[in-house]
């Protein structure tokens, strides 16, 4: 059998490697060998760092030490079960991979494996599944084409969140974050302005771009404060959108003036709204979000390359994780090769 090697976090700010045995796919199976994979930098980070919510729910088997971190890959097929017949060996492809060499992925009705172009850059490509949760501020906003929106948060989420907005006809856009870079980051989107909070009062601001409020604003930030925020920039009758995952206790929200008397809308964007089937009030399914995504990128509506501040092999995964917690002018997305090329 083949060794293999994966990332694992054994405790918080612990990153460490550990082999393990590749075995052969079963009958409805294939065997992945990884190009690369991406940081999440929210949700990784969020355990990497003990904060996570459901590491103290003893319910919960998935976020507990030690943590086989990852959800987001590229790499080729090199191996196929006798009964695997919508994929086979050589093909490229993404699925919501961990950070380890090899993968073995159950092929079936509900499989969360795709195609992806050869041509599309694997830094690219293994951002794609992560590029899923940002997705769902799109597929829970009302509307799209031709909105004003606002962006609050440039990290991973927001950066991705600006990228397929833009590709998908909102104009104008505007982004904010207090840190230069993300705001540099964040232009590079053509058309894309962006404010810094800290420089002014951010309603001021907007109003100076705009002449008014935003219709849609999407808050990337997963800061609970930030809905106060978000509900100043936003226009009567707008939507505001929850994608960053907000950890945390709302404060001093006034219902009446700062809602219900506005017509206000805030809606939840988090990633499950996206499932394997189509479900009551949920009816965009992975099928339809994962194919769509690597189109955008074959195409070149979504360029994510941009984005990606560091590209390296999987060996440097702890410096790569201190990076994202403590240098975010520095460290935007992070993607990992395995050194198994095409």
């Amino acid at each position: 059998m083949t060794k293999g090697l994966r990332v694992v976090m054994p405790q918080e700010f612990t990153v460490d490697f550990a082999e393990y045995e590749v075995p052969l796919p079963g009958a409805n199976q294939v065997v992945i060998a990884t190009e690369a994979s991406g940081i999440s930098a929210g949700t990784e980070l969020a355990i990497y760092t003990g904060i996570h919510q459901w590491l103290k729910d003893p319910t919960n088997l998935w976020a507990k030490f030690p943590f086989v971190p990852g959800y987001s890959a590229v790499g080729r097929i090199v191996a196929a079960g006798a009964d695997v017949h919508m994929f086979k060996v050589g093909d490229r492809v993404i699925w919501p991979g961990r950070h380890e060499s090899h993968a073995v992925v159950d092929i079936g009705p509900d499989a969360d494996i795709w195609p992806v172009a050869e041509h599309v850059p694997a830094p690219e490509a293994a951002m794609l599944s992560l590029a899923r949760f940002p997705f769902t501020a799109l597929v829970q906003s009302q509307r799209i084409l031709g909105q004003a929106v606002v962006i609050l948060g440039l990290g991973m989420i927001g950066q991705i969140a600006t990228r397929l907005f833009a590709a998908s006809g909102a104009h104008p856009i505007i982004g904010v974050d207090a840190f230069v870079q993300r705001r540099r980051w964040a232009e590079q989107v053509y058309g894309v302005r962006t404010i810094d909070p800290s420089s002014g009062d951010g309603p001021d601001q907007l109003r100076a771009l705009l002449g008014r409020r935003a219709d849609v604003v999407v808050d990337a930030t997963g800061v609970p404060a930030a809905l106060q925020d978000a509900l100043k920039l936003v226009d009567d009758g707008g939507q505001v959108v929850l994608v960053g995952s907000p950890r945390g206790i709302i404060q001093n929200f006034d219902s009446y003036w700062d809602l219900h008397g506005r017509s206000v809308t805030i809606t939840g964007a988090h990633g499950s709204a996206i499932g394997a089937q189509v479900r009551p009030h949920f009816p965009f399914t992975r099928d339809r979000a994962l194919p769509l995504l690597a189109h955008f990128a074959a195409a070149g509506k979504l360029n994510l390359t941009q984005m990606i501040t560091h590209h390296v092999h999987a060996e440097n995964a702890p410096e790569m994780y201190e990076g994202l917690r403590v240098k975010r002018d520095e460290f935007l997305a992070v993607t990992m090769h395995w050194g198994n090329q095409g």
